[in-house]
């Protein structure tokens, strides 16, 4: 956060977990500057390992800021931008929500309802004169899997023979040949995002012509091609 220091950037503190605090935030940002031209919904945490092995709890989690964060923020904005009869709502969601594969199911099923609400959400956005915009990064540079580090399946699992292959996913998130700098996919999404007509579905980052080509294929050959990369043995 201390590279944003800027004359014309105002940093808030925002638990998008908290209904108040979201209220809070969004009418100190409308006394301050009177509109909101844009939210960008771009919390989310990830959450790696079998869905056999992941607590009810850590999903409920997982699913409170990736999915249901992201509607209590838009609907803070919304009657202000229908109020102004403009505005943009950009809902950060992944490709990994249209192509799942095992061993990060709980974190892609976030995503794919990220996908339908922002898809709803754009219809009923409609007649408020609201754009509404779905980002799919495919892959990008980030830290949000920083956490998995030294990831570890948990006594009991059912999947030990396939912690290497678990290991090898959560990585495959963190470092390709093909992935998109943070800096440049940020320059290429803000350039859309500003331009006259967004586009209402932005797939970006590294390695998208190939995400392209599976959401072509039969939707069984497609799970069963991601099964044999990620379930093959690791030497």
């Amino acid at each position: 956060m201390a590279a944003l220091e800027h004359p014309a950037v105002k940093k808030h503190i925002l638990d998008v977990t908290s209904d108040e605090h979201v209220k809070d935030i969004v009418q100190r940002i409308m006394k301050e500057e009177g509109r909101i031209d844009m939210l960008i919904n771009n919390a989310g945490i990830p959450l790696a390992g079998a869905l056999a092995d992941i607590p009810a709890e850590d999903m409920s989690i997982l699913f409170d800021v990736n999915v249901v964060a992201l509607h209590r923020t838009a609907r803070a904005v919304i009657p202000h931008m229908a109020k102004q009869k403009e505005g943009l709502i950009m809902n950060v969601g992944s490709i990994v929500g249209e192509i799942p594969t095992p061993w990060m199911g709980a974190y892609e099923a976030s995503k794919a309802a990220v996908k339908v609400m922002t898809e709803v959400l754009s219809l009923e956005c409609k007649p408020l004169d609201i754009r509404v915009m779905l980002l799919a990064p495919a892959s990008v540079t980030t830290q949000i899997y920083k956490s998995y580090k030294d990831f570890q399946l948990p006594d009991g699992s059912l999947y030990q023979k396939y912690l290497p292959n678990i290991k090898d996913r959560v990585a495959h998130g963190k470092v390709q040949k093909v992935t998109m700098s943070a800096e440049r996919f940020a320059d290429e999404v803000i350039t859309k995002a500003v331009s006259k007509r967004p586009p209402y579905y932005l797939l970006l980052g590294g390695g998208s012509w190939l995400f392209r080509f599976l959401c072509l294929l039969p939707r069984r050959l497609m799970l069963n091609l991601v099964w044999r990369r990620y379930s093959k043995p690791i030497p």
